[in-house]
């Protein structure tokens, strides 16, 4: 009976003299965090290209992507409340770096309507000017065009976009059939595909 006794007083003094387990959180910030630590994503605007595959692979649907034809924007956006880290948007992000995983650890909120419980970034899109579907994001265009070089060319709508990279083009209003000069127009696929159909036959 005697030894299990001094056992206990053994480890009741070790547990006092040693440094705690455990942190004073919310009083003070806990500064030691395992590398690899998941924390809140964020979106770096100037290398986001607004592409969306980060809301596509999000298994909880906290990425919801938003496209306003009248202002030409995509708005992308984060919802802290529905978000588990994860980290399936930073690894699948074509640009490797557009949505990252922070630090921060903090999700605490007392009001669900406050602007921190969401973070969004907005891109300019680019518009069919055959039948007013969105083609995709400036952004997305301009980044594919880098990454296939002078392939690009081969392309019109690559092309245009590397054009409005120099200048302002004017766009031009949503037409009521196909015709022939749309072919040097930023269309999208399924209308770039009758234009050729139409041209051909």
């Amino acid at each position: 009976m005697v030894l299990p006794k001094l056992r206990e007083i053994k480890e009741a003094l070790g547990s006092f003299f040693s440094a705690p387990y455990t942190t004073k959180f919310p009083f003070q910030p806990a500064d030691k965090r395992p590398e690899g630590f998941r924390g809140k994503p964020r979106y770096h605007e100037d290398v986001c290209v607004g592409c969306g595959a980060c809301a596509e692979v999000c298994p909880t649907g906290a990425i919801t992507i938003t496209d306003d034809k009248k202002k030409k924007l995509r708005t992308l956006e984060v919802d802290y409340v529905h978000c588990m880290n994860c980290g399936q948007c930073e690894e699948k992000c074509i640009t490797e770096t557009g949505i990252t995983l922070t630090a921060e650890y903090s999700l605490v909120l007392l009001d669900l309507k406050s602007p921190e419980r969401l973070e969004s970034v907005q891109k300019e899109i680019v518009i069919c000017e055959s039948c007013g579907a969105v083609i995709g994001c400036r952004d997305h265009l301009s980044w594919i065009r880098k990454k296939l070089g002078a392939k690009a060319y081969a392309h019109p709508n690559l092309l245009l976009s590397f054009q409005k990279d120099l200048e302002d083009v004017e766009s031009y209003p949503v037409k009521s059939r196909i015709r022939r000069e749309d072919q040097i127009k930023e269309v999208c696929s399924k209308c770039r595909y009758q234009i050729v159909v139409e041209d051909e036959f």
